[in-house]
Formats: C-alpha cells, structure tokens, sequence
C-alpha cells in the first residue's frame, strides 16, 4: 500500500471512528464547550439539536449544577426566559462579597424550534469549590406543546455507562489541560466576539483592552445595529468588574478633546449602525475592580429602552492607547 493510500485509509477510519463516538451526541442536547478550567468564568451554551418526535419545542428547562455560581442566563429572541432561585450548597464569594443564594434554574419558554431545527441558549456564570477531575451535570428537559417532553438528565455511573439521555456533562480540567486547549472556541476572541441578538438590536465586535496596574477605568467597543423600523437607545450598562459604566463619547470643546456621559444614552435609529470605538461613542468602565489582562474575557450588560437588558462578552486586547484621562469630567 502506498503512503497516499494509507494517508486515505487511516483518515477514513478516523472519521468512521468520529462519527461512531459523536453520533449520538449529535442527536442529544450538549454542551457547545465541555471543558472548562476551575476557577474561571464559563459560558454555558446549551445545543438543542431537535424536537420531540417531530414537534417543535417550545420550552427549555435547564438546571444549574453546585459549582456554578453567579449566573446570568442570556435572553433568547422570542422566548420568554425567568428564573427559580435556591440556596447554594457552599457560600460563593465574588469581589468581597459573600453570596448564599442563586440562580439555580433557567426557563426558556413561550417560543418555538421546530423539529427540523437546531438552536442554542446561553447562561454565563463562575466556575468554584470545583477541582480538576471533577464533573458538572446541568440537566435539561425540552417541552413540546402540553403533551411531550424530552428530559436530559441521566447522570453516568461510571465510565463505560451510556445512558440513552444523558444530563450534558462539564469536565474540570487544570490550566495547562489539552482538553481545554481544543474544547472549542468559547474561551476564544473569535467566539466571544459573536454576533447577539437582543429585539431588533444586533450587537457585534465587541472588544475591551488590557488597562495597566492600578488603572481605575477602561473602555469597551462595540457595533450596534438597528434592524427594525423604530428607533431605540442604549441608555445603561453595568458590569461585574467595575462599581459603575457608563455611555460616553468624546467631542472636540474649543480645541480640547473631552469625554462626557450621555446622559439620555445613545440612539440607534431604524435601519442604523452605530460604532462605538476609541476616540468617539464608548462604553467607560469606571472605578475597575482589578486589571483586565490581554485575554480576559469582560461581561457587560447592556441595557436598551426598548431591546432590553442583554450580556455581551468583550474579549481583551493587548494594552495600547495610554488609559483615558477623566479630569476633564
């Protein structure tokens, strides 16, 4: 056999191998990222690949696992989403502040994906009181209409068991993990620069930038798009690593470049993409909690007047402009 045809034969054993292995995890709902490192905050997106037996579902029950703390599920366009709160098991402690309550259910309800379809939904929070090796099982239950559901929630009981609905599985790996390299591109800047959608309002490009030692603000960039046929307004912001965000924008005042808030927000009008970069409209994260390191991952809520509230991840880029000057507020 030449090199050529065993190149060929290996890769279709290879790809036999895959399908073999992934074809059943295909047709159950799973976790987008199945690796994480602990400690770390983690984007939880949950894939529905299918109905019920050919009826779309028009609700999705997710349950959040001990060991995922500080939840904040992310609005799904045409459902309804709410939330059941519990006691946590361990008490999770987030920038000097002790929590012993949480999200501990997500409900997604009101809308639909059809059978034929795939779609996802998303719930972001932080990763503790768990170690390498450990494992996080979120259970989920698809509804479709009054009358057929579909429950993901058999937990292994070990190895070698494969329960026909499996709960989608988390795996806590260390920091230097391969498992973690390759568990996809959650952790990635491609990834968490993904469009969002929230209403009418597209959200995408969204970025931040490494701030210095002792730096006590930063900025965030994003494009903003209005699809429908009315106008809206970014009016807040706020966000975990900082005590306040605002809207800003930056204006030439007799010859002096100065950064003042929008107090009444920022219009998007119908059918208009507003670009919010250094030098003009920005988001000012003000009174920050830490450093942004290049490669962090920054979650902001950003609140519309009329699109609502929406969480967006804004990757870091490396350190470049010096930090912005607020004397002039």
């Amino acid at each position: 056999m030449t090199n050529t045809s065993k190149s060929i034969a290996a890769l279709s054993a290879a790809v036999f191998t895959l399908a073999v292995l992934t074809g059943g995890a295909f047709a159950h709902a799973t976790l987008e990222t199945p690796v994480a490192q602990a400690d770390s905050y983690y984007k939880a997106v949950v894939r529905v690949p299918h109905g019920c037996d050919g009826k779309a579902t028009d609700k999705l029950v997710v349950e959040v696992p001990e060991g995922f703390y500080n939840v904040k599920p992310m609005a799904h366009h045409g459902f309804k989403m709410s939330v059941e709160q519990g006691a946590y098991e361990q008490t999770f402690t987030a920038h000097g502040k002790e929590y012993n309550a949480g999200v501990k259910r997500v409900i997604w309800e009101g809308g639909a994906v059809e059978d034929w379809a795939y779609d996802e939904f998303v719930m972001r929070g932080k990763l503790a009181h768990v170690e390498a090796g450990d494992t996080l099982y979120f259970k989920a239950t698809q509804y479709c209409g009054d009358d057929a559901s579909v429950a993901w929630d058999q937990i292994p009981a070990s190895a070698d068991d494969h329960p026909a609905h499996p709960a989608l599985a988390l795996k806590i790996a260390d920091s230097g993990s391969d498992d973690q390299a390759h568990a996809g591109h959650d952790m990635s800047k491609d990834k968490m620069a993904e469009v969002v959608m929230a209403g009418d309002i597209k959200i995408e490009k969204a970025w931040t930038r490494a701030t210095p030692q002792g730096a006590k603000a930063g900025g965030a960039f994003v494009l903003v798009t209005n699809t429908g046929d009315a106008a809206d307004r970014l009016i807040a912001a706020s966000s975990d690593v900082a005590a306040k965000v605002e809207i800003h924008e930056m204006s030439m005042n007799d010859g002096v470049m100065k950064m003042q808030q929008l107090e009444k927000g920022l219009e998007i009008a119908p059918g208009e993409t507003v670009e919010l970069k250094p030098g003009g409209f920005h988001i000012m994260m003000m009174g920050l909690h830490k450093a942004i390191a290049e490669g962090d991952l920054v979650t902001i809520s950003l609140e519309f007047e009329k699109a609502g509230v929406v969480e967006v991840m804004f990757p870091a880029a490396q350190l470049g402009a010096p930090t912005m000057d607020h004397s002039n507020h």
